[in-house]
């Protein structure tokens, strides 16, 4: 439960300028109007569709005590400050310092969301854990996540995004990290970042702002990072790995696991938390048990079956790495295998590489490869340019014992073609 503050406080720490603002305390903060509780303050942020500043007289009606704001509506209950989005950062950095929860921060190209999950599973299984909400990973959710902390805390599990150089960097000042994980590097949010090695340094910000004691956990790709103790993993210290359309198991250091989990990048994600609980002194019982039970994110690889027929839907999000552990897993099943493939965005110059890239790689994998999307045509399979037709083709040519794996990046909403498909087959 949030943590009551007066508006004098909050408007101090934000650096604002209070109109006609109330005395009474602020007992939550929101960021949609539509969702005001009576008490809370709203934040008015600017989006690429949306300005928060349109709703402030909705959110006031509803009953917010406050509207912090960068342009003054005139109405009583205002703060107005330079920035609202910093705004929000700083009132959510002086209020995590509150509270004594050890903060882990967890970054990198793939695996940041079942990472975040599995060390949570892990640590909830001896102490009290608030983790990221959904995927609030970056500087509008993360804060929102921060906010409810209450003080019974021991463990704050972030996860951290980023598609623009320094954003790491602020969100580690927001949430002062005690632990990090750096998953893996990767070409990922290449158009903001630019290159690999710009990946590398702003995922690396994480271990950087560590204090000297903290611990730092990384994992392929991430190389060397001056004046830092780095605890690392990789596939290599694995044994017996299998991985099934059913579950995976592997050995680590003598002692088997087995989770619910698909494919050889969760398995790297199952290692990633247990090195890291590991160090924080949990048990291998523990472990055990929170892998067995945990359960796939929708949309991660997400087994459905459909009588005999297997889709993954892997339709969160798509990059060369993730892609390429996909269809791996794709190849290593004893079925038919077919190709549903969207565009990766956010590559910048090297898209059209990158996407011809994957397209030889997945061929040789699959019986047949379908793709929607602008950039999806280089990838060199049967093209559609209408979504429909693409799925009538697919139903038209299956023989029902497929399995069938849709991937795209999350901007082109791929999670649609899963569900239309499951409509037609049922």
């Amino acid at each position: 439960m949030f943590r009551e503050h007066t508006l004098v406080q909050m408007a101090r720490v934000m650096n604002g300028r209070q109109f006609s603002v109330q005395t009474e305390l602020a007992r939550g903060v929101t960021i949609d109007s539509r969702e005001t509780k009576p008490g809370q303050v709203f934040f008015a942020l600017k989006g690429q569709n949306t300005d928060g500043h349109n709703f402030v007289l909705d959110a006031l009606a509803r009953g917010a005590v406050a509207a912090v704001v960068e342009r003054r509506q005139m109405k009583a209950g205002e703060i107005l400050v330079s920035d609202t989005l910093y705004a929000l950062g700083e009132f959510a950095r002086y209020y995590r310092r509150q509270f004594r929860a050890k903060a882990i921060g967890i970054t990198g190209t793939n695996g940041k969301t079942t990472v975040k999950n599995l060390v949570s599973s892990i640590l909830g299984s001896r102490s009290n854990v608030l983790c990221t909400k959904r995927n609030y990973n970056s500087l509008i959710g993360m804060p929102l996540t921060i906010f409810d902390l209450d003080g019974e805390e021991d463990y704050m599990v972030l996860e951290m995004g980023t598609n623009a150089p320094g954003e790491i960097r602020r969100l580690c000042d927001i949430a002062r990290p005690d632990v990090g994980i750096i998953t893996n590097i990767g070409a990922g949010h290449l158009e903001g970042l630019k290159s690999l090695d710009g990946v590398r340094r702003e995922k690396s910000a994480l271990v950087e702002a560590l204090p000297r004691e903290g611990l730092a956990v990384v994992g392929e790709g991430v190389g060397e990072i001056p004046g830092r103790t780095l605890n690392r993993f990789s596939m290599d210290m694995l044994e017996n790995v299998k991985l099934t359309e059913y579950g995976s198991y592997f050995s680590y250091k003598g002692r088997d696991y087995v989770t619910n989990l698909l494919g050889a990048g969760n398995v790297y994600n199952c290692l990633a938390a247990i090195c890291l609980t590991t160090l924080l002194g949990v048990d291998y019982a523990a472990q055990k048990i929170a892998l067995e039970n945990v359960s796939p994110e929708p949309g991660r690889l997400e087994p459905l079956k459909i009588g005999d027929l297997l889709i993954l839907n892997d339709t969160y999000n798509a990059n060369p790495a993730s892609m390429k552990t996909a269809i791996d897993f794709l190849g290593n099943l004893d079925r038919p295998a077919v190709a549903v493939l969207g565009d990766m965005l956010e590559l910048g110059k090297k898209s059209r590489q990158l996407h011809e890239e994957i397209g030889s790689y997945v061929r040789g994998s699959v019986g047949h490869l379908l793709t929607y999307g602008r950039q999806s045509e280089y990838y060199g399979g049967r093209h559609f340019t209408e979504g429909n037709e693409m799925l009538r083709y697919l139903c038209n040519n299956l023989t029902g014992n497929e399995v069938i794996l849709f991937k795209a990046s999350r901007a082109l909403r791929y999670e649609r073609f899963v569900h239309g498909l499951v409509r037609l087959l049922r």
